[in-house]
This record gives structure tokens, C-alpha cells and sequence, in this order.
């Protein structure tokens, strides 16, 4: 399916936040090129150094996760100690409202988690995230649980303002959401960062399955750049604890020891330099002999791809056939303008086709 954008004016597709700073290449190296705001402007080359301290919100603030605000968050208390009432089932089979399927997580019936801008120690550092709870929160209802992974030189409250374009609009009602601000440099799976980040998504995970109500079977991760290189990565750290993975702009890093496995959205501009496009059709073929796909797509990739080539701003989708149960995988290509005047980053469309994936599963 074909999809033009050019229903968007210029003015909204900034307003929309798409366009921010991201990773480097394939090799996972740091990109010193000029990085462009969410706000539409561009900013200096940023080294690894800077990037810690010059990354800033959609507001111009310095993004610090302990004081930035957080858009789409409920106001509970982050004080006292949480009461609890009588959780929901946590078995797997049937949710408070009737429905089969949810598995609660052991947070079930905790009254008052905590939302907004948080913490978390891991190695000696103050790993900082933010938690968006549904405005109606129920802590007798499991919920998906979603992480959303900025780009390098980015923060958390850059994926969530905008950055991660439609991912707090489409799922913010309806979703608990997390974003994580990157440990041990300014991305997530370059040298010094890969190792310290997966401990801290791991602590992230266990404390919100164990504080707040999870359907622990619908946990899912997706990423943008340096965020979506990581994402590759917990797809195959992770496959036990994850329903999906979601790598946007992404290259592969890790193939190799995986463990179980987990159905694929992979998303990639077709004039992507700063991640060449080989390298998101590499993860997505991983993920697709990983989970027993046929090589043919409904729609065949080729009619996708010649499509979106001759559209401007547009972007379509192919479904591989075959795969097994539980497991699809789907790719997307598009064409709109990113990062650096490149296809690079974080589509419009994007929040609300990773939505539509997870609620097929």
C-alpha cells in the first residue's frame, strides 16, 4: 500500500518534530555532521563530548531527564510508599475485563506508580527515563508496554517530543510508555555504550513490570538511528521478554546467540548515507529467515520500492508471507525528508505504524 504525504504542509511536518540528531553509519561510529532540531534548525557538529551537554528539548532547554517535563505522563505521585489492592491476574489467561490473553505483571494492583521523569542506578551512573502512563490509568489492567530509543547526541525527552514522530500520540492512551536517555556516551551501541545499555534497559524492564501492571507478553521496543541499532540488539538479547521490536533507520550489530525470537517492523528512507539502506535490508532479512519467512512480500518489495521512489514524501509496506506463527515481519520504505536533507530518521508515519504492527499481533 501506497501512501502519499503531501497532505502535510511543511509547516507541520516540523511541528511534528521528525527531524533530529541521530547516529552515524553502519559501523556504529558517531556522527559529527550538523545535526537538525526538531524545531527545523541546524545546529553546529556536535563531538561525543558535546553532545552530553548541548542536546536539547523541542523547547530549547537543556534535556535533562530529572527536570524536563513530560508530555502525555499522568501526575502520580513519586513520593511514599505505594499501596496496593488485589492484582489482576497475572496467569495469562484472563485480564479484569474479560478479555484472554493479557499476562500481568507482578506490579498488578500497585496503586500510584510513579510517572514523568525518573531515575535508576546502574553501574555507579544515574540512568534517566521517562515513564508515560495512560491518562486512566487502571492498576488492575495490563498494559503494552513500549520503550521508545532516541538517536545519538539525542535524550528521552527528544524521542518523546517529537523525535519519535506519532509514538506518544498514537499509543499514549492506550500504552505505557517509556523513553530512556543513553548511558555511557551520547548513543547506545558504540564502544563503552552497548554493554552498560543493555544492563539498563534489563533494570528499566524489572522495575516496570514490578511496579506498574504489564501485559508482560506485550512488551515491545523501537528506535531511531543509534536507538534503532540498539533495538536490533535487544531483539536478539531479549526475544524472551519482547512481543516486537521496531528498528527505524537502523544497521544490525549483533546476530549471533540470540535468544527466542520476536516479530519485526523494520523502517528505512531509501536515501539513507548516514545509514546506507543495505543495512536496513540486512536486519530485515535477519529477522526474516529468523522467523521463518518466505522471500516473497504481498506487496512484492519491488513494486513497493519502484513506488516510492517516483512519490516524494511517501512511504508503503510489504508483508513477508510464510513467516511462522506470531512472528511477521514487515518492511516499510519511504522517502521523506530527514536528517541532514537525507532520508535519515524517524518518518511521519511511523508512531502510528508501529501502533498498527502491535496491535496485530
Amino acid at each position: 500500500m501506497i501512501r502519499g504525504l503531501r497532505e502535510f504542509s511543511w509547516a507541520a511536518w516540523l511541528a511534528a518534530g521528525s527531524i533530529g540528531g541521530c547516529s552515524g553509519g553502519g559501523d556504529g561510529s558517531t556522527d559529527t555532521t550538523a545535526a537538525t532540531t526538531t524545531t527545523g534548525t541546524t545546529e553546529p557538529p556536535a563531538t561525543t563530548t558535546e553532545a552530553a551537554s548541548d542536546a536539547t528539548t523541542t523547547s530549547g532547554t537543556t534535556a535533562e531527564a530529572s527536570t524536563s517535563t513530560s508530555t502525555g505522563t499522568t501526575a502520580a505521585p513519586t513520593t511514599g510508599e505505594p499501596t496496593t489492592e488485589a492484582p489482576a491476574t497475572t496467569d495469562g489467561t484472563t485480564t479484569t475485563d474479560g478479555t484472554t490473553g493479557a499476562a500481568g505483571s507482578a506490579g498488578c494492583g500497585v496503586m500510584n506508580p510513579a510517572s514523568g521523569p525518573l531515575t535508576i542506578e546502574v553501574q555507579d551512573q544515574s540512568g534517566q527515563y521517562i515513564v508515560s502512563l495512560p491518562p486512566d490509568y487502571d492498576p488492575n489492567t495490563p498494559y503494552p508496554l513500549g520503550f521508545g530509543f532516541h538517536g545519538r547526541n539525542r535524550t528521552g525527552p527528544n524521542c518523546q517530543d517529537g523525535d519519535c514522530a506519532g509514538f506518544q500520540a498514537a499509543m499514549g492512551d492506550h500504552a505505557i510508555l517509556v523513553y530512556m536517555t543513553s548511558l555511557g556516551g551520547t548513543g547506545w551501541e558504540g564502544d563503552g555504550e552497548r554493554e552498560i545499555n543493555a544492563e539498563f534497559f534489563a533494570a528499566v524492564l524489572d522495575r516496570l513490570t514490578s511496579e506498574y501492571c504489564v501485559d508482560e507478553a506485550r512488551v515491545f521496543a523501537a528506535g531511531t538511528s543509534s536507538g534503532a541499532h540498539f533495538v536490533n540488539i535487544l531483539g536478539c538479547r531479549f526475544g524472551d521478554r519482547l512481543l516486537a521490536i521496531a528498528p527505524v533507520a537502523g544497521y544490525l550489530p549483533e546476530k549471533d546467540d540470540c535468544v527466542d525470537r520476536v516479530a519485526a517492523l523494520v523502517i528505512h528512507g531509501i536515501a539513507d548515507v548516514h545509514v546506507p539502506f543495505a543495512n536496513g535490508e540486512e536486519a530485515r532479512d535477519f529477522w526474516r529467515e529468523r522467523n521463518g519467512c518466505d522471500a516473497a512480500t504481498t506487496p512484492p518489495i519491488a513494486e513497493v520500492h519502484a513506488a516510492v521512489e517516483a512519490e516524494p514524501e511517501s512511504h508503503a509496506c510489504a508483508t513477508y508471507e510464510g513467516c511462522d506463527a506470531g512472528q511477521p515481519v514487515v518492511w516499510c520504505e519511504h522517502s521523506e525528508g530527514g536528517y541532514d536533507g537525507t532520508t535519515h530518521g524517524w518518518p511521519l508515519f511511523g508512531g502510528q505504524q508501529i501502533w498498527e504492527f502491535v496491535q496485530g499481533l
